[in-house]
């Protein structure tokens, strides 16, 4: 059987890697960028995580040249997240979003996570770019 037209699009086996740019030390599930699908022009990146509270951030202030969307999603009210976004910091309770447009330094850690927190980070470009 041949392949199908389509079928490279479609990501079954995400990337798992230990170090992430820009990032603390960690396990990273990369489910798109233009590794895993030639010509794609989007990263995302993602995962769920538990109970936890952060006393550092979990990446250093970076930027990139594309826009940027982390999506944070659980009941409402499980989670808390603070994200700095150049010199202003706020505090998000989940479900939310945080839009970050191309050029603005950000970063951010987790104040509380009480369940369940899917996180999903998603760039306008087939590569991960983060500079300082």
């Amino acid at each position: 059987m041949s392949e199908k037209k389509y079928e490279k699009c479609i990501v079954t086996q995400p990337k798992v890697i230990d170090q992430f740019d820009a990032h603390v030390p960690g396990k990273y599930q990369i489910l798109m960028d233009d590794e895993l699908v030639p010509g794609a022009d989007f990263f995302v990146a993602g995962g769920i995580h538990k109970k936890i509270h952060q006393e550092r951030p979990i990446a250093y202030a970076h930027y990139h040249d594309q826009s940027e969307v982390y999506l944070y999603i659980s009941k409402p009210g499980d989670a808390e997240i603070e994200v700095t976004l150049e010199d202003e910091t706020y505090t998000a309770t989940t479900p939310c979003a945080v839009y970050l447009p191309k050029g603005v330094r950000h970063t951010y850690r987790y104040l509380r996570i009480d369940g369940p927190l899917t996180v999903v980070a998603i760039v306008q470009h087939g590569k991960y770019i983060p500079k300082k």
